[in-house]
């Protein structure tokens, strides 16, 4: 059965982004920095994903690490409130809607039987979890404090919500952490 997964890139301090949305200290391997390396099977799960969901701070944030080389190979919904036609960038098809639950219903309808990925926006994260969306959350916690930038789970309603560990993986300068949901009977979303 398919799965929504949270991945995100946090620092210890539980940030997403660091001052003025940069993501680069979190997001070195994608920066070229030597220190970081994403595990390879936590990229290839990522890569396997049938669609992904993010944010548009988290789609203007990574056009510099992106640059135009083809980084997504699945279907992308990005939810906004300002009207854009799609666009077809770096290999993938971005689409805009007006809503969390559209991008959701439209992620999981093109992933099929795959997993629907969240990448970062922790206002999308939030917004799926409160809704009780949200099968999983892999964090890729990076060994840094960055004492400001936009927080991960700064605004979660419903809380609290519970999850269970089902794995560590170390890798250079990150450490990546699987939990699954416990889901709330009372709460679970329109999935």
């Amino acid at each position: 059965m398919s799965q929504v997964v949270l991945y995100a890139s946090m620092s210890l301090d539980g940030f997403a982004t660091g001052p003025d949305d940069d993501l680069s200290v979190l997001h070195g391997w994608a920066f070229g920095d030597p220190t970081m390396e994403m595990h390879p099977q936590v990229g290839g799960e990522f890569l396997g994903a049938g669609a992904v969901i993010f944010g548009a701070r988290t789609l203007r944030a990574g056009d510099a690490a992106w640059g135009d080389e083809d980084i997504f190979p699945m279907p992308v919904f990005v939810p906004t409130h300002e009207a854009r036609e799609p666009v077809f960038r770096n290999g993938s098809l971005f689409t805009f809607v007006d809503s969390t639950e559209d991008a959701l219903a439209r992620a999981m309808q093109a992933a099929g039987d795959r997993d629907v990925y969240i990448m970062g926006s922790p206002d999308v994260a939030q917004q799926l979890l409160a809704a009780d969306a949200v099968d999983a959350v892999e964090l890729a916690i990076t060994g840094v404090l960055l004492g400001s930038g936009v927080k991960l789970f700064d605004h979660l309603a419903n809380a609290p919500i519970r999850l269970q560990p089902t794995r560590v993986i170390p890798s250079k300068g990150i450490t990546h952490v699987r939990y699954d949901v416990q889901h709330d009977p009372d709460r679970r979303g329109t999935r």
